[in-house]
C-alpha cells in the first residue's frame, strides 16, 4: 500500500516534470532504482551529480533506492505512466515485457570485458525492433549499466574439469542455469541474500554471481573453498532506462549534460569494480580459496556445450513469436567481434 501511494504521488509529479521548459527553468527528475547505493549505482549519482552541478542547481534528480517506488519487475510500467524519468532496469525480471532484450543474457557470449560489453550493448539498444520494443512502454536506452561477468564460487569438489559439474546443485538464474543444466548440473533459483545460507547448509554447492564485488559483499567466501576463473558465464544485463516523453520535453541544454557525462560515468562504473578486485582477492587469500582457472580452450569447450546451443534455442523461440531472434543473435556475436578502439 505504501508503494502505490508514493507511485501515485510521484506519478503527479513526474507529470509536472515532463512538461516543456526552458533551460533557465528548474526541473526535477525522479530515478527508480532497485538494491542499495553500491558499485552499479555509481552511474546514477554520477548523472545526478552534473545534472545539479552543471545546470546550477536548476537540474535535479532524486534518486530512490531500495524500490520505493514499486517493484523492480514492475519498473516499466511505471516509466510508460511517467511515475518517474529514469530507471534501473533488469530486462530478465519481466521477460516477457522486451523479449529481444534476452539475447544479452545469454550464456557465454564471447564478450570478456566491461569496454566491449558497453559498445556492444548501446549499438544493440539503437537497433530499430529493440528501441521500439521499448518505445512501447514510452521508454529509451540512455546507457548501459555495466556489471563484470559472472563467476562460481563453492564448497566441496572443485570443478577441475566439464565432467566435474554433473550432479552438482547450483545457483545459476535463467540462461545462465540452462547452460549450467547443459553441463548436467542442477539449476535452482535462490535471491542474492539466501545464497550465504544456502552453501552454509549445503542446499546446493556453488552460486553464480558478478566476479568479485558480489562474493565479498555476500560474504560468500566466508563459506567456500574455491572460486572460478575465466569461466565467464554471462551477465544479468540491465540499463539507464528513461521516460521518451520526459526525455523530449528537457531542455537541450540538460540534454547535453547527461549525454556529456556518459564517458565518465563507463569510466567510474569501471574503475568502482577494479576498486572492488583489490579489496577482495585478498579475502580470497586469506580463505586460501582454490582458483578453478578456466583456459581459452575449456571456454570454447563451455560455448559449443553450454553457450551455442542456448543462443539457437533463445532465437528459435524468439522466431516462433514472430520476432527476429536470429538477426539479433548474429547482430550481438558481430558487435563483440568489433575492435573497441
Amino acid at each position: 500500500m505504501r508503494k502505490a501511494l508514493s507511485l501515485s504521488v510521484v506519478l503527479g509529479f513526474g507529470l509536472l516534470a515532463a512538461l516543456p521548459a526552458n533551460a533557465a527553468d528548474k526541473v526535477t527528475w525522479t530515478f527508480s532504482l532497485y538494491g542499495p547505493p553500491r558499485a552499479a549505482t555509481v552511474t546514477f549519482e554520477h548523472l545526478a551529480k552534473m545534472a545539479k552541478e552543471k545546470s546550477g542547481g536548476n537540474f535535479i534528480i532524486n534518486l530512490k533506492y531500495n524500490e520505493q517506488l514499486g517493484e523492480a519487475k514492475d519498473f516499466l510500467d511505471g516509466l510508460k505512466v511517467n511515475s518517474f524519468q529514469g530507471a534501473f532496469v533488469a530486462y530478465s525480471y519481466a521477460p516477457a515485457k522486451t523479449p529481444l532484450q534476452g539475447v544479452l543474457d545469454m550464456p557465454f557470449l564471447p564478450i570478456p570485458d566491461l569496454v566491449l560489453s558497453a559498445k556492444v550493448q548501446d549499438a544493440y539498444q539503437a537497433w530499430k525492433p529493440v528501441s521500439e520494443e521499448l518505445s512501447k512502454w514510452d521508454s529509451m536506452h540512455f546507457m548501459t549499466l555495466l556489471l563484470p561477468q559472472y563467476e562460481f564460487m563453492g564448497t566441496g569438489k572443485p570443478p577441475r574439469n566439464l565432467e566435474d559439474w554433473k550432479g552438482m546443485r547450483v545457483r545459476a538464474l535463467g540462461g545462465l542455469g540452462d547452460a549450467m543444466k547443459l553441463l548436467g548440473a542442477v539449476p535452482t533459483s535462490v535471491s542474492a541474500p539466501e545464497t550465504y545460507t544456502g552453501l552454509e547448509r549445503g542446499t546446493f554447492q556453488a552460486a553464480s554471481f558478478p566476479f568479485t564485488y558480489s562474493f565479498t559483499a555476500y560474504k560468500l567466501h566466508e563459506v567456500s573453498k574455491w572460486y572460478t576463473l575465466g569461466m565467464q558465464l554471462g551477465v544479468v544485463h540491465n540499463s539507464v532506462v528513461l521516460n521518451q516523453t520526459a526525455w523530449k520535453a528537457l531542455p537541450d541544454e540538460y540534454k547535453k549534460i547527461l549525454q556529456d557525462a556518459k564517458e565518465e560515468a563507463y569510466r567510474l562504473q569501471r574503475e568502482a569494480y577494479d576498486e572492488a578486485d583489490k579489496k577482495s582477492f585478498p579475502m580470497f587469500e586469506k580463505r586460501k580459496l582454490e582458483v578453478v582457472k578456466v583456459t581459452p580452450e575449456m571456454r570454447e569447450k563451455l560455448i559449443a556445450t553450454a553457450g551455442r546451443p542456448v543462443w539457437d534455442a533463445w532465437a528459435a523461440e524468439m522466431e516462433k513469436k514472430g520476432l527476429p531472434g536470429k538477426e539479433a543473435l548474429e547482430m550481438v556475436l558481430t558487435l563483440a567481434k568489433k575492435p573497441t578502439n
